[in-house]
């Protein structure tokens, strides 16, 4: 499709098919874990896109090019350790949003770059928030698969408080239904959310075998855009469980040898940077770089 797109934008001349390449282009390195390749795309979209010929009329049920690429640049940037630069992007999506006001777009954008990147940087309030608007704009316009991704949001921010199992829970329900729709896109990341989670509850037997799936769902998609985070959380769950020293040596090496490689991962990232002194992370991304990078070493 993404070819297609592209031969005709240049049969045409059309920029909106040229767009349109771009951010299939961005998906595809996205969920292949090539983040340079895909922050390109996405960042490429932004300097074509014209509002006033690209900018969707004021219906319910379409798509956007920047709305995308901003969403998607969120959670990239963060990937890449450029946690700044995630919060702003973040904030223009947003206020493109509500600037567009369309139901569809704006549930995406909460997902990603509001729920998503708030995830990622481990702002649970932030998460719940999200959670809740995002449910409660899928009940207004009957957005099934919204809803369902804004409970998953909405459970695991409940987790992360008392109520743990009430949050495992609905974790756990709305992750069925998403299987049962086919869904993939995320999948990998909702499963390593229920897998932490559930070390937290002291279930880290039953989040290996979530990582496990998380493991079978990546393979089976040729998925790579969250290989590192699942070796990493292997690795720990199998710390935690107590397992041989040499196997939980070999997950760390494994992970550190994906963060190495040149799709890049924000441990690797925020080391890097940190050499140059170039730093634009707080505290807390640092020294959770930092720790993994000892584990690993």
């Amino acid at each position: 499709m993404t070819k297609e797109a592209r031969r005709t934008a240049e049969r045409t001349g059309d920029d909106a098919f040229q767009l349109a390449g771009h951010r299939m282009d961005g998906i595809t390195a996205m969920y292949d874990g090539s983040f340079i390749e895909a922050s390109h795309e996405f960042e490429t979209i932004l300097s074509l896109y014209d509002p006033d010929r690209h900018r969707p009329p004021p219906v319910l049920y379409i798509h956007d090019p920047k709305i995308s690429a901003l969403a998607y640049l969120a959670i990239l940037k963060w990937i890449l350790g450029q946690s700044d630069t995630a919060r702003g992007l973040a904030i223009e999506a947003l206020r493109y949003a509500e600037e567009l006001k369309q139901a569809n777009l704006t549930a995406h954008v909460r997902t990603y770059a509001g729920a998503g990147l708030h995830e990622l940087l481990g702002e649970t309030s932030a998460v719940r928030r999200h959670a809740d608007a995002i449910v409660a704009l899928a009940d207004q316009h009957s957005l099934h698969y919204w809803r369902l991704n804004g409970l998953f949001l909405r459970g695991w921010a409940i987790a992360q408080g008392a109520s743990v199992e009430e949050g495992l829970a609905v974790m756990r329900q709305n992750l069925r239904a998403r299987s049962a729709l086919g869904v993939s896109w995320y999948h990998v990341r909702y499963l390593c959310m229920l897998a932490t989670t559930l070390q937290k509850s002291g279930a880290a037997e039953s989040a290996l075998a979530v990582v496990a799936e998380a493991k079978d769902q990546a393979a089976c998609h040729c998925e790579h855009m969250w290989d590192a985070e699942v070796e990493r959380i292997e690795a720990e769950m199998l710390e935690v469980c107590a397992r041989s020293t040499v196997e939980c040596e070999a997950r760390f090496q494994s992970a550190l040898a994906t963060a190495r490689s040149p799709k890049l991962s924000k441990a690797k990232r925020c080391a890097e940077l940190e050499r140059l002194g170039a730093l634009t992370f707080n505290t807390r991304d640092l020294t959770q770089a930092r720790q993994l990078l000892d584990k690993l070493h």
